[in-house]
Formats: C-alpha cells, structure tokens, sequence
C-alpha cells in the first residue's frame, strides 16, 4: 500500500486531459463477454470475498459478462500500468493509489467519469476530500474505495512491562523507545523509522507546522527548509542517529524489514495503517493479541495532520466498454461491499454516512485510526508529485542521506530545490 501508502509511479510525459465524459460505450447495447479488473497487491482471502459479491452483484444488471480479476503487486505497478497507456492494452478498471490519481488523469490515461458518477445514487454520500483527489480540472477520473490512515502500533505487553504509556509528544515517543530497548537488552528496538516513507514522515512533518510544498502565485515553493521542517527532520532522522531506531531500515520502506520485525517481536513500536493487520497476521499471529495503536505524536501533544492513505477506482480510458466497467467499480464501491472490504482489511469506507455509524472506536488499532481520520492531509495536488516522490525519490534520499551522517542542512537545501524544480517543470 503506500499509502500508504502507499500507491503506483509512472516517469511523467503530460499530454493533454482527455476521457470518456461523453459516455462513449455506454452500458446501454450489447454487453462485452468480458471486462478485467486490475487490483492492486497479492490476493487475499477478505478481499477475493468482497470482490465475488460484487461481481454477483454487477451481474444482476449484466449477466452475459464475466469479470476477470488480476492482480498486480504495487513493486510492478508502474511498468504494468505505462505499458498499457503505450500500448492501448489495458484494463477496463484499475485501482490507483490516491496519491496517484491525478498523475494518470494528466497522463491521458483515465476516463473522464464525471456525468456517470452523477447518475450514480451513492455518489453523493461520498466524503468530499477523498473524491476531490480523483480530480482534475474539474472532473473526475477515479472514485474512492477504501481510505486509512498510520498510526503508530505497539506492544502492548511490553509497554505495561515497562510502566511505559502511550506516547503524546516527540519527547515521550523517543523516552518511550529508549526505555523499552534499553530494558530488553538489545532483544527488541524501540521504534522503526525508515528513511524510504514519505507518507508516514509527512505527519512529523506536519504534526511540527512544516510542510512539503505550497502552491503561492500561480508556482509551487518547496517548504522543506522551513523553521518547522526542519524540526521534524532533524527529530525523525535522530531517531536512527541516536539509537532508539535501528540503521537497517535506512533505505528501505515500512514494508521492507520493520513489518516483519514488528510482527515477530523485535520491534516495540512500529508506523503503519490499521490495514496491516491482515500482513503481520500471515507472518505471524503470536503477539497480534498484544498489539495496540495510539496517534503519531507531534512536539506539543496535539492531534496532528497525518497522509490520507488509500485507493481509488477508476476507468481506463482506452476501454471500449467504459459504461459496463463504470457499473463494475460502482458495484465494487457500493457502500455495502466498500464497507464489507473496509471492516475485513482494516479500512475505513469512503462514505460519510457509514464513518459517522461504523462503530470502529472499540478496536485497538482502527479505535485510534477513526481519530486520527478528522486530520488528514495529502500530497501536493500536481502531476509532478509522483516524478518528485515515486521516481525521484526527494525526501526519502534526504532522510537517508542525513541518517548516514550528510549535514542536515546541507541535505535540506538540495532536496528543497530539487523540489521546487520537479514540481515546477512542464
């Protein structure tokens, strides 16, 4: 996920916005024998449920037309996704990470929904933010499915072990790591803090005042250099450089090491999404009944901004059935199979009415989760942002290169400007 999570990256070429707003290929007429879904990530049992009920439910309304589901690991999403917009060979419905939205819609690559989602019943009741980030220019090229935030999971056990409480501010979070690892003898690290995570730096980042990057007359400035920033740079890259954190994460992302580790015990505290949950259970269910979660802290205790994760569903433009794939990702998206995806994976639904009513407060991990939903925040809302984030790599080769001794200040004022210039260029 990259939310977070995660989400897809393709080398940025922007061509001019086109799409299927003309409901081209309408459902009306004869139906396809068959559409194929991409989605994201590896199988799993949750989703291939939800996903059989809602081609039951598609096929209803189109019952001549079968549904192949493929799914395509997020590491390969960028190669499978740019060659199917070169080669016209692509998907009639795709997931796209949330973040990633407006990158494909200002590649061509998307189909212009936007009168379709307004004869779509449920359409209304979507929360607004997360539809605005599958738009562009004014229409809408993706459709929320499933959103979540990171938060910071622990281990229970060992926080009453220790007589350690969950962490409000910086200071308590780094107290709180250095006291577990110092008591467990080198057998548990305190806390993970990957320089290759973007989305879950960005709540530091915020959480101190600082920022990414703000459009100011009609050109994006970079904010890395701001007194805030750089605050919360120097407090995530001294996790590592101080000790509570340890190296081996340097380069890699939440995936790539500190899931394993936190799911087999080494790990006190780890950053991720409540949807997680089903990953640390395939590793391990040992100590799953001793985990918990609590709000990533900022330097005053308040609750801070932290990165909208998640997905959006969306048409192919190269399609020739836009309308029947339209009726699939509605019936994906339906408030009773998003909600059914959302309570299986851990996830929140897109829908205002379901989040006010879901009852998710009780549970450990997503209790902390629904909170931390009314302050979110995303990227900045440009093509380039994946160019900067996805394939450039700015503020994870910062954060790396800080964690491996470069000045802080040094490392600031060359992302700062590599920045400001990908997110400038045309």
């Amino acid at each position: 996920m990259r939310f977070a999570a995660l989400g897809a990256a393709l080398a940025i070429g922007l061509s001019a916005c086109g799409g299927g707003g003309d409901d081209k290929n309408s459902s009306t007429g004869k139906d396809p024998a068959k559409i194929t879904a991409w989605f994201m990530g590896a199988a799993n049992e949750p989703q291939d449920k939800v996903l059989a009920q809602a081609k039951a439910d598609f096929q209803k309304q189109h019952p001549k037309t079968d549904v192949q589901v493929v799914y395509v690991p997020w590491p390969d999403a960028t190669k499978k996704l740019q060659d199917a917009l070169n080669t016209g060979q692509g998907p009639d419905v795709v997931e796209i990470g949330n973040d990633q939205a407006v990158t494909w819609a200002a590649q061509d690559a998307l189909a212009d929904v936007t009168k379709m989602y307004g004869r779509w019943t449920e359409g209304k009741d979507v929360v607004k933010g997360s539809l605005e980030l599958g738009q562009l220019d004014g229409k809408t090229y993706a459709v929320p499915w499933y959103a979540g935030v990171r938060v910071v999971w622990y281990r229970t056990d060992l926080f009453q072990k220790h007589k350690v409480q969950p962490p409000k501010t910086w200071d308590e979070l780094k107290a709180a790591a250095k006291k577990i690892q110092d008591a467990e003898g080198g057998d548990v690290d305190g806390i993970a803090a990957p320089s290759d995570f973007t989305n879950g730096f960005a709540s530091f980042l915020w959480g101190a005042g600082g920022d990414i990057a703000a459009k100011e007359g009609g050109k994006w400035v970079a904010k890395l250099d701001t007194p805030g920033s750089k605050q919360a740079i120097q407090f995530y890259t001294g996790l590592v450089k101080d000790g509570v954190a340890p190296k081996k994460y340097i380069g890699v992302n939440e995936l790539a090491g500190p899931q394993r580790d936190f799911a087999n015990g080494k790990l006190a505290m780890y950053i991720d999404g409540a949807w997680t949950l089903p990953q640390i259970e395939k590793i391990s269910k040992k100590y799953t009944p001793k985990m918990g979660a609590f709000t990533i802290p900022t330097p005053t205790g308040q609750l801070g901004p932290a990165f909208a994760g998640g997905s959006h569903l969306a048409v192919w433009k190269d399609g020739k059935n836009q309308g029947v794939a339209f009726d699939y990702l509605t019936s994906v998206t339906s408030k009773k199979n998003a909600k059914a995806f959302a309570d299986g994976l851990k996830f929140f639904p897109q829908f205002n009415d379901l989040l006010q009513g879901g009852g998710y407060g009780s549970d450990p991990v997503q209790g902390p989760a629904s909170r931390q939903m009314a302050n979110v925040k995303g990227s900045p809302k440009t093509a380039n942002w994946t160019e900067a984030d996805m394939n450039k790599k700015i503020i994870p080769t910062m954060l790396k290169e800080i964690m491996n001794g470069t000045p802080l200040d040094q490392a600031v004022a060359k992302a700062n400007k590599d920045l400001a210039d990908t997110l400038n260029q045309s």
